[in-house]
């Protein structure tokens, strides 16, 4: 079983310990808590009960458990094994996530959102497995450590590196799950390509771009460029650009007493009067209008 998580989801650490299993005996009581909880062996072997469901860990083993899922131990036989465990809360939360059903999963890929003029946030997914055999699990255990001293001794911003640490368990046994996967989570070129000319655009839009000057920054054909933009950002490179120049005028409308004609040159356009037009069309009012519709109370408005 498999769990994807957001990129975006917050993650919030309520409790962590370490637990002997020789030593406490509560342990193969039921258990039931109201956050996700993340184990992972630190020594020797554990029996975990989950659900109806047994299984043996072994030392670097992980376990995801669902809020409110009950578990506990199985077989008290004087089997010694310590693991730590840490409860956590997680918004979004988790879903199922069935491997199978996707064997054309796209785990790492390209999105609009890299443009400056969209709102709408990456929500990469991660791939969690429920349980998993971890590569590298001495990392994973320096890091559960740190957690561990991180709450045992709250001081500072203690919660928010007990955070930082539990994305980073996350984020190692995520990527080692892709790799020992053999998922493809290579960038084509071309989405670099894209990436490269959308920053250059981000910092230039103000300027003159001709298709020279676009073919010398990126060393690449101009046609080239216009279909690889078109493909990642369903939009051309001059509507992006005007966009640019569009939503720094914008800023600059709502927050100066700027005129309009500075603006326009400000932002590119030397004829102020093809501005206003561009304005309106991508808008539907004229920057004036827009002045006047965003004016905070009693700030003053160039005519």
């Amino acid at each position: 079983m498999y769990y994807s998580m957001s990129r975006l989801s917050i993650l919030d650490v309520r409790w962590a310990d370490l637990l002997d299993t020789q030593k406490n005996v509560s342990f193969y009581r039921d258990h039931y808590n109201p956050y996700y909880e993340l184990i992972v062996v630190a020594e020797g072997t554990v029996n975990l009960r989950a659900g109806d469901e047994r299984m043996t860990l072994c030392m670097g083993d992980s376990y995801l458990l669902k809020p409110w899922e009950s578990h506990g131990g199985w077989g008290n036989d004087g089997t010694n094994g310590k693991f730590f465990w840490v409860q956590f809360s997680c918004s979004p939360g988790m879903n199922e996530f069935i491997l199978n059903r996707a064997p054309d999963l796209n785990i790492v890929h390209a999105e609009r959102t890299e443009l400056r003029t969209v709102e709408v946030s990456h929500e990469d997914l991660l791939i969690i497995p429920r349980l998993y055999r971890n590569r590298h699990r001495y990392k994973l255990l320096d890091l559960f450590e740190q957690l561990l001293e991180t709450m045992k001794r709250p001081e500072g911003y203690f919660r928010f590196q007990a955070t930082l640490l539990l994305a980073e368990m996350f984020r190692g046994i995520a990527t080692d799950f892709l790799e020992q996967s053999h998922l493809d989570t290579a960038f084509p070129i071309s989405y670099i390509t894209f990436r490269k000319l959308v920053n250059q655009l981000n910092n230039s839009y103000e300027s003159e771009l001709t298709k020279q000057i676009l073919e010398r920054w990126m060393d690449r054909k101009y046609e080239y460029l216009c279909q690889v933009f078109k493909k990642y950002a369903g939009t051309t490179i001059n509507h992006y650009i005007q966009q640019l120049r569009v939503q720094r005028a914008k800023h600059l409308l709502r927050n100066t007493d700027k005129s309009v004609k500075t603006i326009a040159m400000e932002v590119g356009y030397q004829e102020p009067f093809y501005f206003s037009r561009l304005f309106k069309k991508i808008e539907g009012v004229s920057p004036q209008h827009y002045r006047e519709q965003d004016a905070a109370p009693g700030k003053r408005t160039v005519k």
